[in-house]
């Protein structure tokens, strides 16, 4: 209902404002019949023309700028730094960019490698509750919004470890809305017409100095389109598609390994690699060897900062996943398992894309197996990622505000 009153508010404003527009030029004839002559109908013209330009200027004025939703999972127990400066500026520019914002904070519970099967299982578990109650708490506002305004933009800024910006990604992707779009959404083809693309925005803090956060990757059914020749020459650019690295591999591995490095952290791809090799534990505590491997390398360089490279990234990491499990059909039996390096925003969007079938492998890697316990235990890592800052954060369930 307060959706339906706005709505017919920002209507009402504009046509007062273009009849008292029209009105003020009704006085023009006089001012300027002396200049023009008696010309009724050029007259007339004018003062349509100004009523209708008025009426545009208020809609415009008036159009909603959405609302930024800041999702902050700090680690508790873990190594520095989860500085709380993150959260202040993705709400500062939420409040600069949106109509309203609401914050969600939860730390993460983790534990040291010193921790017994127990302890590493309790967490696991209070971990799983956390992501689901961030979620809940995103969800609820997000049908809010739904209901009020189905055209309502939605920006996400999300800073978590990888594997809990993974797997929240993942429970997005069954999150049925009617409609969301995202800030400065692109038209889009959906079935019985044109329409606007309703995606999310998710939002990824910068490192340039002329900026602090630049729009990263929409959410929407396009991640899964093929890319465009030009795309995929500025995607493979951006990162190497290596189908068969050096890898030993477990003959009876029962899981594969997706490994992609996107952030500058040289080690990542030898580390990760070797881990897969050996046997490590995903989120879930389960322990497995990998039989073989798959490496989406964007070598000693960050992506640059523009949706224009990041959504290609990640479309590129999807397709050469796609297209290796299509040309492996003996491995499909097997587990995947996703090692990253990358900002949180790619994390976020691979888990809507590949988390319904994928585990997300967090660093720094437990790979002993006596130390896992039966089914394997977590190991409290970050998944450190090169660009993506640990931000620190309180335990509170959800915060709100709104921008003057």
């Amino acid at each position: 209902m307060r959706g339906l009153w706005e709505g017919a508010s920002r209507w009402m404003v504009a046509a007062v404002a273009g009849v008292a527009a029209a009105v003020a030029a009704g006085t023009v004839p006089d001012v300027i019949k002396g200049w023009l002559g008696d010309q009724r109908l050029l007259l007339t013209v004018l003062c349509v023309a100004a009523a209708v330009m008025f009426a545009g200027i208020n809609l415009w004025q008036q159009r909603s700028k959405g609302v930024g939703i800041v999702i902050a999972l700090p680690r508790a127990n873990w190594r520095a730094p989860w500085s709380a400066q993150w959260i202040g500026a993705a709400t500062d520019h939420a409040r600069r960019n949106h109509d309203s914002c609401f914050v969600v904070r939860r730390d993460v519970e983790g534990v040291g490698p010193g921790a017994d099967a127990d302890e590493r299982a309790a967490a696991r578990e209070a971990r799983r509750d956390t992501l689901d109650l961030a979620y809940e708490l995103v969800t609820a506002r997000l049908t809010e919004l739904s209901e009020a305004d189905p055209s309502t933009p939605v920006s996400l800024y999300v800073n978590a470890a990888l594997p809990d910006a993974f797997e929240l990604g993942t429970r997005f992707k069954f999150n049925v809305q009617r409609e969301l779009r995202g800030v400065s959404a692109t038209r889009g083809e959906r079935a019985g017409g044109t329409e606007t693309a309703i995606a999310p925005v998710l939002p990824q803090r910068s490192e340039s100095g002329r900026s602090d956060f630049f729009t990263a990757v929409r959410i929407s059914g396009r991640m899964k389109e093929p890319l465009s020749l030009a795309e995929a020459a500025r995607a493979a650019r951006l990162a190497r598609v290596v189908e068969e690295p050096e890898f030993e591999g477990d003959e009876e591995g029962r899981a594969v390994a997706l490994v992609v490095h996107l952030s500058d952290n040289p080690m990542m791809v030898a580390q990760a690699l070797r881990a897969a090799g050996d046997g490590c534990a995903d989120t879930d505590g389960r322990w497995e060897r990998c039989r073989a491997a798959l490496v989406v390398d964007g070598g000693p360089a960050n992506l640059p900062e523009a949706a224009v490279d990041f959504e290609p990234a990640v479309r590129h990491v999807y397709a050469a996943w796609q297209a290796w499990v299509a040309a492996r059909p003996q491995y499909a039996a097997l587990s995947p398992r996703l090692f990253i390096a990358a900002p949180a925003s790619v994390a976020f969007a691979l888990g809507w894309l590949l988390g319904h079938a994928m585990k997300a492998v967090p660093h720094p890697y437990e790979t002993d197996s006596h130390e896992a316990g039966p089914r394997g235990a977590e190991l409290s890592g970050t998944g450190t990622d090169g660009s993506e800052p640990r931000e620190g954060g309180t335990d509170e369930t959800g915060e709100s505000c709104t921008s003057s």
